[in-house]
């Protein structure tokens, strides 16, 4: 049997706490989702002014990353080189999504939405570097 780390209770919460400080830090009004390794929702904040829509797109961008174990920036690139990648369904290769690794593997992902591109891709990373701590 192989056996695979998965996060636990107190990694999400520590994935999810810097990814609201480097939010709030910057002002910004986003969703933050963090899913496991199967793309299933583990924890989702909407912090105060963040659109309704961002719900769904934060969800979408962290599913991506950890479907394809990239992220979405990365995709982004790769559709602008081969549109017809967007005919994917449920692909969302928008900034703001990053695959978690730990020894290895990926354990899951977190996507962040309702600011501009990089500023979801920092708070993303912000949350992503806290899983390395």
């Amino acid at each position: 049997m192989i056996s695979r780390p998965r996060l636990t209770v107190s990694e999400i919460d520590h994935i999810m706490a810097a990814a609201r400080i480097a939010a709030q830090a910057d002002g910004l009004a986003v969703t933050i989702c963090i899913v496991d390794d199967g793309g299933h929702l583990l924890r989702l904040d909407r912090l105060d002014n963040a659109p309704l829509i961002s719900l769904r797109v934060a969800e979408g961008k962290a599913r991506t990353a950890v479907e394809l174990n990239m992220s979405t920036a990365t995709l982004e690139q790769a559709v602008s080189d081969m549109p017809s990648m967007i005919a994917i369904a449920g692909l969302h290769p928008y900034r703001g999504g990053i695959p978690l690794h730990h020894e290895g593997h990926c354990v899951g992902a977190i996507g962040v939405s309702g600011a501009l591109p990089e500023q979801d891709e920092h708070v993303a990373l912000s949350g992503a570097h806290a899983l390395a701590t």
